[in-house]
Order: C-alpha cells, then structure tokens, then sequence
C-alpha cells in the first residue's frame, strides 16, 4: 500500500511538471519459476500526450537495445529466451509500465530499466535499472573439507583436528544448521555458508552429519559421513567355556572354540600364537577364531591374540588347562563286577572239588560183603574174623570223620581265583 502510494504520488509530480520521471524500484525479488513484476509509472512532457509510442524493457546494465526482454511494437527484436515470456501488466497510455516475466530463471536476474520511443524521435529511458533477484530453495549444496571427501564420507585419524563448510546457494541467503544424531551442533542465520569443526577428533565424533539449509521459498539437506581411524582397542576373548582370571579349563577329549575380536578402523590383522608358533591368522578383519576338535594334554598352555593396523598393535593372553576324564565310576562298577566274577569261579570250584571227594570215600563203604558165600579157602579164614572185625569196626571210626578231609583234595590256585578282581 506505501508502495502504491509513493508511486502514485511521483506519478503525479511527473505530470504536473511535464518532465520525463520513471518510478520503478531499485531491486525485486521473484522465486525461480514463478512470475516477476517489476512495478512502473512513467511520465513525459504533455505535448507527446496524443503521439503514438513504443516501450521497451531492456536487461542490461548500459542503456543499449542489445538486449531488448519486451518490446510492445516487434517482438521479433525480443532476445530469444524473453519471447513469450514477457509482456506489460498495463497500457502505456495510461502511463503504466510495468513488466511482467512469466517462469522466471536464474539467468533472468539482472538489471532492467524501461525506454519509451514516440514517433517524432522523443525518446527517453527511464534511470536507474531495476535489479530482479531470482531465488530458490539451498539449491547446490556443497559440503567441502581440507581433508579427503569421497563418495560424501571423509576420514580423519583420531587426535586431529578437522574443519567441515557446508555452502549454499539462495536468495534470501539461507538459515544454516549442522545436525547429528537428530541434535544440533552449529547454527547461522541469514548466511549461506555455517562451519563445523572438531579440535580433536576421537572414536565419538563418527557417525552421519546433515547440513541443513532453508530460506522461505523452501529447504534442502546434505549429508556426510565422517570415519574416524584409531588403533585395536578392547581387545577381547571369549568362549562357549568359562574363562575365568584368563584362564580356561577343558576336559580331555572334548572340542574347544576360543574367539579373539578387536575395536579398530581400519580393520586389524589378527593372528593366534602359542609358544612362538603362529597358530591361525586373519587379514583385516576384526576376530579370529581358534578351534580345537579334539583336546589332548599337548593343547596346554598359553596362548596369544595379537591385533595390529597401520596406527598400533595390541595383545591378550589366554591360559589353556586340560584336565582328564574322570573313569572313577566305571572303575568302581567294573571292580563289582569282577569280584563278583571271582566269588562265583571260586564257588564252581569248590563245588566241584566236594563232588570228587564225596565219590572218592564212598567206595570201601559200598563194598557189601554177603554171609554165606564163601570161597575155597574161605573156611580157613574164618579163625581170623575176629581180628576182621575189629579192623572193620575201626574203619567205620575212620569213615565217620572222613568227609572233614574231602576239601584235602582241592588245590586252590588264589591267583587264578582273583585274577579278575
């Protein structure tokens, strides 16, 4: 409204003073592919009042027709890129002059003043030119750095120091913001650039960086990835067993699976040794493992995970015990069995031993002697019976007490007994 105002009141003073006076701004602002108005008024001396005319919008910084955006008699002297893209909001008559650019560019932004040409030679262009400012959203957005970008990452080795722009390009000048992790770091208003540095770089400053930069036509966002390279840290080994104190214990027999990781970019070499003698190696990668499939006394000792890359090295230390199978059961159920084994050999063998005995004294007392019977001869035995019968009477004596000696026959052989104990 001051604007339409200030207008119409220079308006005014050109007519009442019949001098030639244009009033247009000295610099508008239009957003990159929407329409640009430049506003103007121009006055000349009356006595032109009823005298045909031609207006001209030229873009230039000199008043030459070279570059001629608008041209309301031959639109053929028109520069290519303005043809059908230009035209006066007004009538000239009227003293109206503004000019309108429909899907405006960034090659439209420049100086532009107005010339009016009459018939009889009175021609006058109206000074100073009108500078158009195209703006756009954070449009090519650059994120530089004195060290290495490639592929939007950078790396920077830990303990340096580092130094990020992020640069835009807009109008208005745009509102700048460093981001990481949703958290802002950095911050500048109306500027088109916005610093981020570090002092000294450590292991917590990687991660993803967004610069974001927005005007009130819109906004557009970068990111970078920073790396940071450190030596193997944290070095750690675990197992499916117990370590305890860096020791671990594995019983005879069994397998065994010990694993060596690391904390390091770039990646570390690792390598497993034991009494000197590298055992398994890894090429930049970050763990290794070691693998027994059957664990014998041998495996015993300590054992050596080495981790190194182009900024240090580092070393853990595990003890291996091995510890035997216990076969006290076994044993003890084995033993059982052979005594058991043994008590029943050696009951077979006195059973047997008795049968033979008991065979043995049975035979003089089934010898049956029939009274009667007698053979020749007989008779002149007969005057020693008494004496017969006394022997026989002391055989019986001797029978009775017989079987204590049937285990005189058995011969036990206590080796052979308890050979299986």
């Amino acid at each position: 409204m001051i604007r339409k105002s200030y207008l119409l009141l220079s308006l005014l003073q050109a007519v009442l003073s019949q001098e030639w006076k244009g009033v247009t701004p000295r610099e508008v602002t239009a957003q990159e592919g929407l329409c640009a108005q430049i506003p103007c008024h121009y006055s000349y001396p009356s006595h032109l009042a009823n005298q045909p005319r031609d207006g001209l919008w030229i873009n230039n910084e000199h008043p030459i027709t070279s570059s001629i955006a608008f041209h309301s008699k031959d639109r053929n002297h028109e520069l290519p890129r303005f043809r059908h893209r230009t035209r006066l909001s007004g009538d000239l008559k009227d003293g109206d002059c503004s000019l309108i650019i429909n899907s405006v560019t960034q090659q439209d932004a420049g100086p532009y003043y107005f010339r009016i040409e009459f018939e009889n030679t009175n021609k006058f262009t109206y000074l100073p030119a009108t500078r158009l400012h195209v703006s756009d959203t954070p449009r090519n957005l650059s994120i530089t750095s004195r060290d290495t970008i490639k592929d939007s990452s950078i790396t920077i080795t830990e303990g340096n120091s580092a130094v990020i722009l992020c640069s835009v390009e807009s109008f208005p000048a745009s509102n700048l913001t460093w981001r990481h992790l949703g958290v802002t770091m950095n911050r500048t208003s109306s500027n088109n650039e916005l610093w981020l540095e570090f002092a000294h770089v450590t292991s917590r400053v990687a991660g993803d960086y967004q610069c974001v930069a927005e005007n009130g036509h819109g906004a557009v966002e970068g990111t970078i990835t920073i790396a940071v390279e450190h030596a193997p840290r944290n070095l750690s080994i675990t197992s499916r067993d117990t370590i305890k104190d860096s020791s671990i214990t594995i019983t005879e027999g069994n397998s065994a699976v010990i694993l060596c990781s690391i904390e390091s970019f770039p990646a570390s070499n690792l390598t497993w040794r034991h009494l000197g003698v590298t055992m398994n190696r890894t090429s930049s990668n970050n763990e290794l493992w070691l693998e027994f499939a059957h664990v014998t006394s041998r495996v015993a000792g300590d054992y050596q995970c080495v981790a190194e890359n182009g900024h240090g090295a580092v070393e853990g230390t595990i003890t291996i015990a091995v510890k035997r199978q216990d076969f006290s059961g076994w044993k003890a159920a084995l033993l059982g069995v052979g005594i058991a084994l043994s008590i029943a050999l050696a009951g077979s063998l006195i059973f047997r031993c008795v049968r033979r005995g008991s065979s043995r004294g049975r035979g003089p007392s089934t010898q049956a002697v029939r009274v009667g019977d007698s053979t020749p001869g007989e008779q002149a035995d007969r005057p020693r019976k008494k004496e017969e019968g006394q022997e026989i009477k002391s055989n019986r004596r001797t029978n009775q007490y017989q079987d204590h000696n049937l285990y005189e026959n058995c011969k036990f052989d206590e080796s052979s007994v308890y050979a299986n104990v």
